[in-house]
């Protein structure tokens, strides 16, 4: 494995972890939130 390719795997799962961590998060956060609402 060339280092330039290594560089791009790990760009590309940095990349993935930047956008799907705060999404896993704002999904759960949202969740919680409808199930408060949906209770009242």
């Amino acid at each position: 494995m060339t280092p330039s390719l290594a560089n791009l795997l790990w760009s590309l799962l940095l990349g993935g972890a930047i956008v799907v961590i705060p999404l896993t998060i704002a999904l759960i956060y949202v969740s919680q939130k409808d199930k408060v609402v949906r209770n009242r």
